[in-house]
């Protein structure tokens, strides 16, 4: 998929295994250490309560989840070392914004809150998702295509 290559960084963090409520395993990557040297980028997340609060009068609502949303972000060449870590097969690091990172979700906010900009009448997004609310059906619709199309 791309997502990840063969690496020969000096940064390596360590695979976790996590159990899913379904039973599944998740494969995470440790990034504890390498998160307490990075600076941390402040950009605001969106407060679910005034979320919701602007969703409340729609009649019409829909939700768009960004599959893989993060895997979309590709990662700077300095990152790529820094996401870095181990498995019984060697060192691989990420092409693209790996999960963990201590500046992830900020950096993906910011990347979807540029997708919504000047949307905010009908539109609102929290990380991977984004609500699109109206009235009027035929305007959700149109408000539908609209920020498909700007995706």
């Amino acid at each position: 998929m791309g997502v990840i290559h063969l690496s020969g960084s000096a940064w390596a963090s360590p695979v976790v295994l996590v159990p899913k409520p379904d039973g599944e395993i998740r494969f995470c990557m440790d990034y504890r250490k390498l998160n307490a040297v990075t600076r941390p980028n402040n950009y605001p997340m969106p407060r679910t309560d005034e979320l919701l609060e602007k969703l409340g009068w729609a009649q019409f609502i829909s939700t768009l989840d960004l599959t893989k949303g993060y895997w979309q972000v590709p990662l700077d060449e300095s990152a790529k070392e820094r996401s870095a870590f181990t498995t019984h097969l060697g060192l691989y690091e990420f092409n693209v914004l790996p999960f963990g990172l201590r500046n992830a979700p900020a950096t993906f906010q910011r990347l979807v809150d540029g997708l919504v900009e000047g949307l905010g009448e009908y539109a609102v997004a929290y990380l991977d998702d984004v609500a699109i609310f109206l009235d009027s059906w035929a305007e959700h619709l149109e408000h539908l295509k609209k920020l498909s199309s700007s995706a």
